[in-house]
């Protein structure tokens, strides 16, 4: 069994407080993480690489969870055509397709949407992706998460626009 580096012992310790967040309201997740867990699965994956590395992120994140269809056939974490329950928001398609993907998206601005909850143009993303920066993931573990994005098949998969709950400005506290 291989050994894992001290920052991912911290991102699976992690990943049981951060992983809530795209869990349906009032279920444990078991029913959506069982496909979702095996997202992206590779038969030798070097945990030693960067991809490698974003690769387990991945899983102890359970991405999967908001981001993988259901259907295999759609393949690895291309998105979801069902909105996260109690919201109209979609899981996209993280693949490197250039259509329904993130082809244009260089590995530094996926590493900020994971991290800062902001797309390519630095709007904010529906309160469903969390900001993972304030659950404690750090920079370099989110560049790897892209870095292993950018290394999946391209799929065509559309995903339905999301329709995002209004965001409350900072130091509303209703």
């Amino acid at each position: 069994m291989r050994r894992l580096p001290g920052a991912l012992l911290v991102v699976a310790t992690a990943a049981a407080v951060t992983v809530a967040a795209c869990r349906p309201p009032g279920g444990d997740g078991a029913e959506a993480e069982a496909g979702a867990s095996d997202a992206g699965v590779a038969a030798d994956v070097n945990t030693d690489s960067m991809a490698g590395q974003g690769y387990l992120a991945v899983q102890a994140r359970a991405c999967g969870q908001c981001h993988q269809s259901p259907d295999p056939n759609d393949g690895v974490l291309s998105g979801q055509t069902t909105a996260v329950p109690g919201t109209e928001a979609y899981g996209s398609n993280l693949t490197p397709d250039p259509d329904t993907g993130m082809d244009a998206w260089d590995a530094g601005t996926i590493a900020q949407a994971v991290l800062h909850q902001v797309d390519e143009l630095n709007a904010p993303l529906c309160p469903a992706m969390p900001a993972y920066a304030d659950g404690g993931m750090s920079s370099v573990e989110a560049l790897a998460i892209a870095t292993y994005l950018q290394t999946l098949t391209p799929v065509w998969h559309p995903v339905p626009a999301s329709v995002c709950a209004p965001l409350k400005p900072a130091g509303d506290g209703g």
